[in-house]
């Protein structure tokens, strides 16, 4: 039987192989803005998945207390307790922190649009909020770091 955390880092590679293929094979063939949200839904679920491995690692270790089935029970807990451990980089946490806004603009996003190669996001207020592919690239290989972070902290210490 395999251990929590094996799964949900099994599920992080999942969820970044689709994002990457997503951007990589499907957008240029397609080329529509639209999809940069799933892609960025995408990347999202994988940092989600891979903080909820090292958090169910160090559980497992009873190194972190209890903590709620939440994003931002996780979010808080594993910012406060690995991150703080293991000295895990800001720039992740910036990163989950700024996809979570993100994703959660486009769910109440009361307009979007496309200019160009750009996906265009706009709150209740019409402040704007833009995603590019230049910007998704980036994200892709943070998270594709971040992944490789998490799986050598468990295997460092498995």
């Amino acid at each position: 039987m395999a251990a929590d955390y094996e799964e949900s880092l099994h599920n992080a590679r999942i969820q970044y192989d689709a994002a990457f293929h997503l951007l990589n094979v499907t957008y240029p063939l397609i080329n529509d803005p639209k999809l940069l949200p799933g892609i960025l839904t995408n990347i999202f679920l994988s940092l989600e998945a891979s903080m909820d491995a090292i958090l169910q690692f160090e559980r497992q270790l009873k190194l972190v207390p209890i903590y709620n089935n939440n994003f931002q029970s996780k979010f808080n807990m594993f910012r406060y307790k690995p991150v703080r451990r293991h000295k895990i980089s800001q720039t992740y946490i910036d990163l989950i922190q700024n996809l979570k806004e993100m994703l959660d603009l486009h769910k109440k996003s009361p307009m979007e649009f496309q200019r160009g190669n750009k996906f265009v996001m706009c709150d209740k207020n019409y402040r704007i909020q833009s995603i590019s592919t230049k910007d998704i690239r980036e994200y892709c290989t943070l998270t594709k770091e971040f992944i490789d972070t998490i799986n050598t902290i468990i295997n460092r210490k498995a």
